[in-house]
This record gives C-alpha cells, sequence and structure tokens, in this order.
C-alpha cells in the first residue's frame, strides 16, 4: 500500500499497525482521513476495530480482503471500498479516487459522513451481473417490493435486491425513512403532496411526479413527522 501511495503528492502516511489493537489506538490518537484497513488481522478483525471507536471518530475505510464475501459486510458499515487481495493499480487508482472524491464533497458540505447517523446505512451495496453497485441511502426515493425482491427506486433507474423489507428498514435513519405501506419505504423529503382519499388512505406524490399510497395504518405517523419543525412544514 505504501507503494501504491507514492504517486499521490495529495497523500501523506501518518502511521502503520500490525494488530487491530494498536490500530484503534493509533486511529484515536491520529484521526487520520483515511484507513486501509485489512478484514483479517492477527488479534482482532477490521470490523472489530471499527466497533472500538466512536461514530464522530471514524475515518473512511477502505477494506482489504483476500476474500470476496465480506464485501457486503463492509459496505454495511460504510466502507468506501473494498480491495481484494492482491490488489493490482488500476483497481488501487480507482479506490483511491472513489475516497478521495467522498472527502472532498463532504469539505464541501453536499454528502454526509458515512458514519453520521450511527448505526445507520450510508450506502446500499447491490450486486448485479457479477458487480456491486454502491448506491448511497441520500438518493433513494422510495423502496417497495416485488416478489422477492425489493425495488430500489432512485430517480429514474430502479435497483433490485433480495431481502426483506423489515430488515432493511431496521437499517435505514427514521428520521429520514418512514414505512407508508406494509410494502412500501418512502424517504420523506422527497414527499410533495398528499390527498386524502375516500377511504382513508392518502395519494402521495413525490418530487418527481412519481404516486404511491400512504395507508390508513401508517398515516398517523407520517403525518405527524411531516407536521414537525425538522421538516420544515
Amino acid at each position: 500500500m505504501r507503494v501504491y501511495l507514492e504517486p499521490y503528492s495529495d497523500v501523506r502516511i501518518v502511521g502503520e499497525c500490525d494488530s487491530g489493537q494498536q490500530a484503534s489506538c493509533e486511529l484515536v490518537r491520529l484521526r487520520p482521513d483515511l484507513v486501509f484497513l485489512d478484514v483479517q488481522l492477527p488479534d482482532m478483525s477490521g470490523f472489530d476495530v471499527l466497533a472500538t471507536l466512536p461514530p464522530g471518530q471514524r475515518p473512511l475505510v477502505i477494506f482489504l480482503t483476500a476474500h470476496e464475501e465480506y464485501a457486503v459486510k463492509a459496505f454495511e458499515v460504510s466502507a468506501v471500498d473494498y480491495l481484494v487481495k492482491p490488489v493490482d493499480r488500476a483497481r488501487f487508482a480507482q479506490s483511491v479516487n472513489r475516497a478521495r472524491s467522498v472527502l472532498n464533497r463532504t469539505m464541501e458540505g453536499t454528502v454526509l459522513l458515512p458514519n453520521s447517523s450511527p448505526g445507520y446505512l450510508s450506502r446500499l451495496a447491490i450486486r448485479d451481473s457479477g458487480q456491486t453497485e454502491l448506491v448511497p441511502v441520500v438518493e433513494i426515493d422510495y423502496i417497495d417490493v416485488a416478489g422477492h425482491y425489493l425495488c430500489i427506486h432512485v430517480n429514474s433507474k430502479v435497483h433490485l435486491m433480495r431481502g426483506s423489507l423489515r430488515d432493511l428498514e431496521k437499517l435505514l435513519d427514521p428520521a429520514d425513512f418512514l414505512r407508508t405501506h406494509r410494502s412500501q419505504i418512502v424517504r420523506l423529503d422527497r414527499i410533495r403532496y398528499l390527498r386524502p382519499r375516500h377511504n382513508g388512505d392518502y395519494g402521495v406524490e413525490l418530487h418527481d411526479g412519481t404516486v404511491i399510497t400512504l395507508s390508513r395504518s401508517y398515516s398517523p405517523a407520517v403525518l405527524e413527522r411531516l407536521a414537525s419543525p425538522a421538516q420544515g412544514v
């Protein structure tokens, strides 16, 4: 990693560690912007190292691993990327550029830090055609169910992923997302209009003109949240 980082004039290596315990201490002391963290360390896993840090003190993370099966877990803890060893330079450069982009946008105040909402996802890792696509949670409009799949609606694109809507709901920040139907979750800031229907439900029009349903059983929680000062209504 040190050799691969030499060409980057904007990168300064502030420390190296050969154990998880040492890494935990040094990350608190040095407060780096980015850490390359091996999944399998002599005394603990890279995930255990992150768990020892307060959410507000976690840097951006690029995981290193010899096993692709750790990829989804890496993204569940808001990793910027994961690199499968042996790492080639082209893939390494792509990963560094991704981290640089996140850091630049964060400094400009246009995106949230990956761990700014402790315990909640900032990205979804969606596997498609042999590759994993990172979908920022802040770009999601709403999520619904089609058979055994979850449909993640982002602008005009729909991403499909397997899983339970209930399980995914637990990983999304309730300050941003609420259930509007037993098979549907919406991002609150995407709602433009609420139109009552004769059966007690509401038609919910989103910012792009999409209309979804807010059922009677879920409407009290959604209406209360939309009427709160935090939502600017």
